[in-house]
């Protein structure tokens, strides 16, 4: 079987069930036959008209140096330009999704999509043109009450926020920003949310593991009142720092069955963990996107995976997180404890 979802520890239990049915509140039934097509569709290898979900990077900068991201490092400096996506080049991806009936786009890949100006006038593009779920993640730092609120005016969907740790913790990892003004500003979109009536857009709260470890109880009775849905990620090796590296056998990817991926400068990325561009696969600028999912390279890609050699003949795969062997630990949340995913021979540490 196809592994289809990275290794998130899902806090919130039954509540992502509720978190799942506000997402698609308002277009369930095209909701749930995107969440199968998601699942079955790399189970079988069967290649879509149009991707169903695209990725639209509206940012290729970021406001935040955090120790555990790629945006850090030396090689992300030198091969990805520091951009924003300009509107014309936005509609362009979206008319052209809208017109082949694609579920959902994000705006987000590498960058804080926040430092656009246009975001807001981006969503409300987006909605007006058909795009069923549009969604967005960020640091959080730029976005503020007023935002917010334009935001869910025009319609975003689902808004997930990085925030690692509690107190001196998240400070360290997420300067400049600060912790109490950070979980007010949550709270505050909660009341926004609340006053105006609406379940959008469904906010998300995403930590890495190692941030939270040792008071994943007291962050999560801290933010469960205010948020739909709290996941934790495992720490992977954005950093490329990984020498001793296991990987899983006969492995196929199912991204490329899912997803198309485009960066803020327009080139079409081969998947969502091509951070440094290393195989491009078009330019959105120029090119149809149905040409591109249908084309030559994206095809070899496939065909590639199919014989599971992706590791073997693609660099973008071989520091990918996908195809790396895991091992299942147990870890305590309060009382309780709860199985997490690690990469094998991975150290567990933030910078690490």
């Amino acid at each position: 079987m196809v592994r289809i979802n990275k290794d998130q520890v899902h806090l919130s239990g039954w509540k992502r069930l509720q978190f799942n049915w506000r997402r698609g509140r308002g277009h369930l039934i095209a909701y749930l036959r995107n969440r199968v097509k998601w699942y079955v569709y790399p189970q079988i290898q069967y290649v879509s008209k149009f991707p169903d979900h695209v990725d639209v990077e509206l940012s290729a900068a970021c406001d935040m140096a955090c120790p555990m991201c790629y945006t850090v490092t030396e090689e992300f400096d030198q091969s990805v330009k520091k951009k924003l996506m300009s509107f014309e080049l936005f509609k362009k991806i979206v008319d052209e999704c809208a017109a082949h009936g694609c579920y959902s786009i994000r705006l987000s890949l590498r960058g804080e999509p926040f430092l656009n100006k246009h975001i807001v006038d981006m969503v409300r593009y987006a909605k007006r043109a058909g795009i069923k779920e549009v969604s967005t993640l960020t640091n959080g730092l730029r976005l503020n009450h007023e935002m917010f609120r334009e935001l869910m005016k025009a319609g975003l969907d689902w808004l997930t926020i990085s925030f690692d740790g509690m107190g001196k913790t998240y400070e360290e990892i997420r300067a400049p920003a600060k912790f109490e003004e950070s979980v007010e500003k949550i709270k505050a979109y909660k009341k926004i949310k609340t006053e105006a009536r609406s379940v959008k857009p469904v906010i998300k709260i995403q930590p890495v593991w190692p941030s939270i470890r040792d008071c994943a109880q007291e962050f999560y009775d801290l933010f469960e009142p205010y948020v739909d849905h709290i996941a934790s990620n495992p720490l992977v090796d954005y950093l490329r720092k990984d020498t001793d590296i296991e990987y899983r056998e006969h492995f196929t990817c199912p991204v490329l069955y899912q997803r198309l991926v485009i960066g803020s400068d327009g080139k079409i990325l081969l998947c969502s963990n091509d951070e440094m561009g290393m195989h491009p696969l078009g330019d959105a600028n120029t090119d149809s996107l149905f040409e591109v999912w249908h084309g030559p390279r994206m095809e070899e890609a496939r065909a590639i995976h199919r014989a599971h050699r992706g590791v073997e003949l693609l660099e973008p795969c071989r520091h990918c997180y996908l195809p790396r062997k895991t091992l299942r630990v147990l870890e305590r949340m309060g009382d309780a404890y709860f199985p997490v995913e690690k990469l094998v021979n991975r150290q567990d540490v933030v910078g690490r």
